[in-house]
């Protein structure tokens, strides 16, 4: 009886789970060793259980889905530092080395800066519309240092009135009657 390609691959895996040497598999299916190592080593594969992937693999698949840091800490049940230094690697590999750095550097800033880009949003301002309101904040502070300047000296003089006005008596110069 001649047997099917996946006949013999069926009846080599019954023969070595059964105990039975190489050389006796190959007697009994009519196959070389050769060949009964390859179907083996096949075997062997589909018995291997799929290699556990590390949190760091994990991760990295589920930000590639667009999943937020949340939902990796929750679901795979790692440290905030851990996710946070996993989202890093992501975003570094991903080429936004600019965007994390801004991130680090002004992490204290970021909800300011999210209230202005909304603002910037709802009034459509755009680049030029922003340089002119810099512009604007940076010659109102410099209104305001000359008025607190202007403010110091008018300060200055009342009270040199004040000093003149006591040194004279009765409010009168001498000799000027």
């Amino acid at each position: 009886m001649v047997l099917t390609r996946n006949q013999k691959k069926e009846l080599v895996i019954k023969l070595f789970e059964a105990g039975k040497t190489y050389r006796e598999i190959a007697k009994t299916a009519r196959i070389s060793p050769r060949d009964i190592c390859i179907i083996l080593k096949e075997y062997n594969k589909e018995l291997e259980p799929e290699s556990a992937k590390s949190n760091r693999a994990k991760a990295f698949e589920m930000f590639m889905e667009e999943k937020d840091t949340i939902e990796v800490l929750k679901t795979l049940d790692l440290e905030y530092s851990e996710v946070r230094q996993y989202y890093g690697e992501f975003l570094t590999l991903k080429n936004l080395n600019d965007f994390i750095n801004f991130y680090r550097e002004n992490q204290k800033f970021l909800p300011f800066l999210l209230k202005v880009i909304e603002k910037m949003k709802h009034f459509e301002l755009f680049e030029i519309d922003i340089d002119a309101l810099i512009n604007c904040l940076n010659h109102f502070k410099k209104f305001n240092d000359i008025k607190d300047q202007l403010q110091h000296e008018i300060n200055c003089l009342i009270l040199r009135k004040k000093v003149l006005e006591d040194e004279i008596p009765n409010g009168k110069i001498p000799g000027l009657d």
